[in-house]
């Protein structure tokens, strides 16, 4: 099912668009714009190989001494130049070779070097535009360009572009992809975002994650208090037994304590100094990365479902998380940069969870859905958290609730829901209970009611297909609703 809005047709082929007087390349006569990458892109993009190759050819090398050096000096120019001069030519050609050209109808991406590649994005299909800093780029002041074209068309890049401009040209493509009537001149006269968060003054702050809350979080996750019980647990039994259980620890907790370093430095790498902020033009838009920064643009007509989840040892701080599904970003597997591309609040209080969900939702009011415990007979499959699952539905969205260690409300619009399963195994046959799942598209939101009893489990599958009808003709959650003269919705 298809939910890609259609947006109005961009303006016609009698618009110009120019760029203001300032320094940088000038459009053509044509009044497109039609610009190379930025002359330092090949160093940024090749660095890690460069770095590749000088390390691994010095370590080969005998060096002993500076007599040792005298002799194979020849041998240390040539990996120095194997390792510089060959790739920043490679990189100048293919620099030379590229080119962006935006007109009044798409964004061309042409590379040239060695043979003739052409990508060209038309207006409508542009679902968001990120800006990517990886560190190198970041020191230099540059920034890559990702468009989003879908999940099929997948994401079409430009690398790299001055920070300043690659701001200019996301704002500017995210207008013309909603189909407003602007001009590339008027787009830069709009103030771009800062180096740190990517905000400008006319953004409004939503949440911003500080930096104390965000260690706190990870180091008080389950994962964290997990791993701390596995190894005081193989610590104390290696120093009870000896040595075969000191084999144990090794083997066992190792493993465990290198993954969860591994997920505590990826959060804080990925997700510090997080900030949600209100654009200009109504959009929603993230950035976070202490060595990267991405920004990314929040498709709000694209958001399929949210779950907002809250680890056991997070209640006594009452924290929350909030995820997307996102329409087109699937499986959250990362992207070029590492960061979270369905991360809308890392970690917060329920006040800001309430706020992220009123900038995501306008119109959503979870406080007035009446929410239905499972039966009492659930507690011969869920005997540990029974008490903890509720499910609930309005005329716009599905609710579920539950879990004991890590608990969670996901919800799904009606309009967004693809199609409806009900399930019942033996178990559940002989209890009388049965399963509802809302299918949705790919991502780390399930919507499912456990253990329901079989009567409400078949009619809320069979009347969430009449749900899904009507909600299909209402404004969506983040659109005001329309004038009814009844005064109903």
């Amino acid at each position: 099912m298809s939910v890609h809005p259609r947006y109005p047709s961009p303006e016609g082929p009698s618009s110009t668009a120019q760029w203001q007087p300032g320094p940088g390349p000038q459009p053509p006569s044509s009044g497109t714009i039609s610009e190379r990458p930025h002359p330092l892109s090949p160093i940024v993009k090749g660095w890690i190989a460069i770095a590749a190759v000088f390390f691994f050819g010095l370590q080969e090398l005998p060096i002993r001494d500076l007599d040792t050096i005298g002799r194979i000096w020849w041998l240390l120019a040539a990996i120095v130049g194997l390792a510089f001069v060959v790739p920043l030519v490679l990189g100048y050609f293919s620099w030379r070779f590229t080119r962006f050209v935006i007109d009044d109808e798409q964004v061309r991406i042409e590379r040239n070097f060695i043979s003739h590649h052409s990508e060209r994005i038309a207006f409508t299909k542009i679902q968001s535009v990120d800006v990517v800093q990886p560190l190198v780029a970041r020191l230099f002041g540059l920034a890559a360009l990702r468009i989003d074209v879908g999940s099929q068309g997948g994401a079409k890049s430009i690398e790299f572009v001055t920070r300043d401009r690659a701001y200019q040209l996301r704002d500017y493509l995210i207008s013309r992809a909603h189909g407003a009537r602007i001009t590339v001149t008027e787009s830069a006269r709009r103030p771009v975002g800062d180096l740190m968060a990517d905000r400008s003054q006319v953004d409004r702050v939503i949440v911003t994650v500080p930096t104390g809350r965000l260690a706190a979080s990870i180091v008080a996750s389950n994962g964290t208090f997990i791993a701390l019980a596995l190894t005081t647990l193989a610590v104390t039994v290696s120093t009870l037994t000896g040595n075969l259980t000191a084999l144990f620890s090794t083997v066992l907790v190792l493993p465990w304590l290198i993954a969860v370093g591994s997920m505590l430095l990826g959060r804080i790498r990925n997700e510090y100094n997080f900030t949600l902020t209100t654009t200009a033009d109504g959009g929603l838009r993230t950035a976070s990365g202490l060595t990267s920064l991405l920004s990314q643009t929040v498709p709000r007509d694209r958001v399929q479902a949210v779950d907002v989840t809250q680890p056991l040892v997070w209640r006594l701080f009452g924290w929350y998380r909030v995820r997307l599904d996102v329409l087109g970003l699937g499986e959250p597997t990362g992207n070029d940069s590492g960061a979270p591309s369905n991360i809308l609040l890392p970690v917060g209080p329920k006040s800001e969870v309430d706020a992220v969900l009123a900038a995501l939702w306008p119109t959503l009011d979870l406080s007035a859905i009446a929410m239905h415990p499972i039966p009492k007979r659930a507690r011969w499959l869920r005997w540990f958290d029974a008490q903890t699952h509720y499910w609930g539905y309005d005329q716009r969205v599905l609710v579920t609730r539950g879990f004991l260690l890590n608990r969670r409300t996901s919800i799904v619009p009606h309009a967004r829901v693809q199609s409806v399963r009900l399930r019942q195994g033996p178990l559940q046959r002989r209890l009388r209970l049965a399963t509802v799942q809302a299918h949705t598209t790919p991502g780390p939101v399930d919507v499912v009611c456990r253990q329901l009893d079989e009567a409400d489990a078949r009619h809320l599958a069979m009347s969430e297909l009449d749900r899904m009808r009507a909600a299909r003709h209402r404004p969506a959650l983040h659109m005001p609703p329309l004038p009814d003269a009844s005064g109903t919705d």
